[in-house]
């Protein structure tokens, strides 16, 4: 029996796309290929293409969601999505998909038009009783935007595009004279704009896994940069990063930390591969004061990415991972 044919969907329609590019190669590295085949669906705007991993073309039928791989159309089993922000992580490929009955590993439209937005995401998990930085949303400029964001946030704060990703667009800002140009630069990225307070603390992430044999929360990464924040350049580019896993950190926290991200994973509607990022508010503060930042729901998966580091030291692997995803999709 030939094997099953899986879509590894890459690109999109922003300046994520070079890391979806390196993240749907890993993903297609990773899939045993006596059990399924992997072709690339590069999702562009200017239209869709389908190719071999060699980078040899395929007749592909987007409407039917098809590639001819030699024995005439045939529909894909599955997709893997590996596309950072619009449209693999808002929820509208998911629609696509939801449509012609194709399974995929992340959540379900709701859950990833939801987390896209980083204030629906923080407000939601406020109301649900997590621990979450203040934040103000701002959908268009108006003159009291900077007045607005001293008195709600107050200094030092983040100004962030609300619905982009790999930090792309954010600012620390420590002086209100820094606020316009901040303000500039997320708005050059997104229509609306979230601000958040400044949380003081030690850096944390956990990645949480849904495999069929259940979810389960990966080990802790505790992150350190000599950059302001972890930003774009600190996450790929700088040699002084530092991600320590598993974090150096009290096994209580550490308990706390993967509790909370697991509960996180399950208030929200996840599946498959979610990142969601804390800050550990030390020395002094009690082990479980804990502030959740952000949920990633389609996270990197690059050779630089932490997510997959934190498969390897779980003993799960990054092939072990990608496997047991498709595996569980076609159960579905």
């Amino acid at each position: 029996m030939a094997p099953s044919l899986i879509a590894v969907c890459r690109g999109g329609y922003t300046g994520e796309s070079v890391i979806s590019m390196q993240s749907a190669r890993t993903m297609m590295e990773a899939l045993d290929p006596t059990r399924y085949e992997g072709l690339y669906v590069q999702v562009e705007r200017s239209g869709w293409t389908c190719s071999r991993a060699d980078g040899r073309s395929v007749p592909f039928d987007r409407a039917a969601f098809t590639a001819d791989r030699g024995n005439g159309p045939e529909r894909f089993a599955a997709a893997l999505i590996a596309i950072h922000g619009t449209p693999g992580e808002d929820g509208r490929l998911q629609g696509y998909l939801d449509m012609l009955g194709i399974p995929y590993q992340t959540g379900g439209v709701l859950a990833m038009a939801l987390t896209m937005s980083k204030y629906s995401t923080t407000g939601i998990l406020r109301q649900m009783g997590f621990q979450v930085a203040p934040s103000l949303l701002l959908r268009t400029r108006t003159a009291d935007s900077e007045q607005r964001i001293l008195k709600e946030v107050g200094l030092p704060c983040f100004v962030k595009p609300d619905g982009s990703g790999s930090s792309l667009g954010i600012s620390k800002v420590k002086a209100a004279e820094d606020l316009p140009a901040a303000l500039d630069k997320a708005f050059a990225e997104d229509r609306s704009v979230m601000c958040e307070g400044f949380v003081r603390g030690r850096e944390l992430t956990c990645g949480v896994i849904g495999l069929p044999e259940g979810v389960q929360a990966l080990p802790v990464c505790e992150i350190r940069t000599t950059n302001e924040f972890f930003d774009y350049h600190a996450k790929y580019h700088a040699a002084d990063t530092q991600e320590l896993i598993p974090a150096p950190i009290p096994d209580e926290v550490t308990r706390i930390v993967q509790d909370r991200s697991v509960a996180i994973y399950e208030a929200l509607g996840c599946r498959g591969m979610v990142r969601v990022d804390h800050f550990w508010v030390e020395p002094g503060a009690s082990p479980t004061d804990v502030v959740t930042i952000e949920v990633n729901t389609t996270p990197g998966f690059s050779g630089a990415s932490i997510f997959p580091k934190m498969l390897n030291v779980a003993g799960i692997g990054v092939p072990g991972a990608i496997n047991g995803l498709v595996a569980g999709m076609l159960q579905r």
